[in-house]
């Protein structure tokens, strides 16, 4: 893009996704300050009736769903105090092990999940997105909001279900299997506030809008010129519901500036600086490239396309119990183009596996901020438990990824 006018028009064809990853932000705070997120918890556990295995399964699919749209270390900090509550009550009933490690790993479980869940579920996500944009891949002009969910829903639906199945065969106590917890759980999360209504309202738009924007500029390619001129007076008009004028004119603006500012992810933007240049450094000295050739001569010529990817996306699943997820998926990205361009295959399914794989942490507590926060809040939680589950639970979603992302990708994209 050394042409000014060719920056410009990449710019505007991408200013609709940083739109939407800026309004995602604005809904993870309006679901966190309006207390939502709660009263979603709160009812999602309450429908268990007390039993053990399917409170488990509650609280992943919630915590998979919450991380749909917030940060999966807010999810889990949501999610503790009533984890703790369950914990109490369990205790009290078994007089010995508890729930701790069982509610400790479903939250954990669920909130890396979610994170694959919707485009704007995860960094990697977008870090995946200038990856393909960086090397003009096949394919990536497609890639939107809604037909994320098309094969996305199903992958996340089959690991919650393999996660949860683990849970219950590992992670609880044979004593406290066949127990029933009452959940006394708080009282006042039953109606809904005006402001409540308001931030689900824009909620509800907000996925209204950008699923109707994906849709628009798959099926009709007339609509693609106004793409982007509709997301700008989109955004602006949300701005203004946000913070100027709420839909209640009795009620105060959903936030404020301090609500932006409170939980704004410093470090996560300071740690992304670190990143760009990282990858400014390996893409002029073409490290990746150096490294690409080196793992080509390690690969024999008549090794499956399929095994390749199986390959590469379990080494970045077990990379990530131990390093950082969004620096492992930057320096794999183009790793996996060039791996998939001298063998022929198409490197979308792969750089898609890349991005997915770095979310996939599930066995050791240091491997994602919501792991340390889970396991370090929940005393009593096994590690030896969390090593077993969370290394089948790899083994598995390589195989469920690899798989799944290899047939249908190509088919969607």
């Amino acid at each position: 893009m050394e042409n000014p006018a060719d920056l410009y028009s990449y710019l505007w064809l991408r200013l609709p996704l940083v739109l939407m990853f800026s309004q995602g932000y604005l809904i993870c705070r309006i679901l966190v300050v309006t207390r939502l997120t709660d009263i979603f918890v709160f009812r999602s556990v309450q429908k268990s009736r007390g039993r053990p295995d399917l409170i488990c399964l509650y609280i992943l699919v919630t915590s998979a769903l919450l991380s749909f749209f917030i940060p999966n270390a807010v999810t889990v900090l949501i999610l503790l105090p009533v984890l703790k509550t369950i914990e109490q009550e369990t205790v009290s009933q078994v007089h010995g092990q508890g729930l701790s490690t069982a509610l400790t790993l479903s939250v954990i479980y669920g909130a890396n999940i979610g994170g694959m869940g919707s485009l704007i579920g995860s960094p990697a996500n977008l870090l995946l997105i200038a990856a393909l944009d960086v090397y003009s891949v096949a394919g990536r002009e497609q890639i939107g909001f809604f037909n994320w969910f098309i094969w996305s829903l199903p992958l996340v639906t089959l690991f919650l279900s393999a996660a949860w199945i683990l849970l219950v065969f590992l992670a609880i106590p044979k004593t406290a299997r066949n127990i029933t917890l009452s959940l006394n759980l708080p009282e006042h999360h039953n109606r809904l506030s005006l402001k409540q209504q308001s931030g689900m309202i824009l909620f509800y738009v907000f996925l209204t809008f950008w699923i109707t924007e994906s849709l628009l500029k798959e099926l009709i390619p007339a609509f693609k010129p106004f793409d982007t001129p509709a997301c700008i007076i989109f955004f602006i008009c949300f701005i203004y519901a946000v913070f100027i004028h709420p839909l209640d004119p009795e009620s105060e603006p959903l936030l404020h500036p301090k609500d932006m500012i409170e939980g704004f992810p410093k470090r996560g933007i300071f740690f992304l600086g670190i990143l760009a240049a990282f990858v400014f450094i390996v893409r002029f000295f073409q490290l990746d490239q150096m490294v690409a050739d080196l793992l080509l001569k390690m690969i024999s010529p008549t090794i499956s396309p399929f095994i390749i990817m199986l390959s590469i996306t379990m080494t970045v699943i077990f990379l990530t119990e131990i390093l950082s997820n969004t620096l492992v998926s930057t320096a794999f990205f183009p790793i996996a183009y060039f791996i998939s361009d001298a063998c022929h295959i198409s490197p979308l399914p792969l750089m898609f596996a890349v991005s997915l794989a770095s979310t996939c942490a599930f066995m050791t507590p240091v491997a994602t901020p919501c792991n340390a926060l889970a396991f370090g809040e929940m005393a009593g939680t096994s590690f030896r438990i969390m090593l077993i589950s969370g290394f089948f639970l790899n083994l598995i979603g390589a195989l469920m990824m690899s798989a799944w992302l290899w047939f249908i990708i190509p088919v969607i994209y």
